[in-house]
């Protein structure tokens, strides 16, 4: 009588079949972790854009100046006469921020008043609400610079909206004297 062979696998094919299986496992891991952490980006590039167009609307809704008519009737701009002939310049670009270190930004009247002197600012609404949770480690920041075509004449806005990983989104608008 011959001896009946045993069927099934060795311990060492077990182990090899293991450690190949293994192998691919970190190959393959190695490839969609990566992809994994980018899928995120277009929301991050999404919110930012909403921001930036909201807060640029924001801005770019707003008077030229401080020393420009507020009433929305535009019947006078800085470095022209008021129409009781006074008088008027325009703010010096040394002095563009809000108006008074607590001002808040529902009273923002002017342009210059979003200047954040190169800080990085939480997300709030034109009211001041904070939507820091709506926009978890979102934060923005706001240069105006009148230098290109002068104090009078206009204002470059340049918005950078700092998403969660970091990577900052730049939006720029001219805000002309009109």
């Amino acid at each position: 009588m011959r001896p009946k062979l045993a069927a099934g696998f060795t311990l060492i094919e077990l182990i090899v079949g293991i450690v190949v299986v293994a192998i691919a496992l970190v190959v393959i891991s190695s490839f969609l972790v990566p992809q994994a952490r980018r899928s995120i980006e277009p929301v991050y590039q999404f919110r930012a854009a909403e921001l930036g167009s909201s807060l640029m609307n924001e801005i770019l809704s707003k008077s030229f100046d401080e020393q420009s008519d507020h009433t929305g009737g535009g019947l006078w701009r800085c470095s022209e006469l008021k129409p009781n002939g006074q008088a008027t310049s325009c703010t010096p670009a040394s002095d563009y921020g809000p108006d008074a270190a607590t001002e808040l930004r529902q009273n923002y009247n002017d342009v210059d008043d979003y200047d954040t002197a190169g800080s990085f600012l939480a997300i709030s609404d034109s009211m001041g609400v904070d939507l820091s949770q709506d926009y978890r480690n979102y934060r923005y920041r706001v240069a105006i610079d009148s230098s290109e075509y002068g104090i009078n004449q206009a204002k470059r806005i340049d918005l950078w909206i700092q998403a969660p990983d970091g990577v900052e989104y730049a939006f720029s608008a001219y805000r002309w004297n009109y």
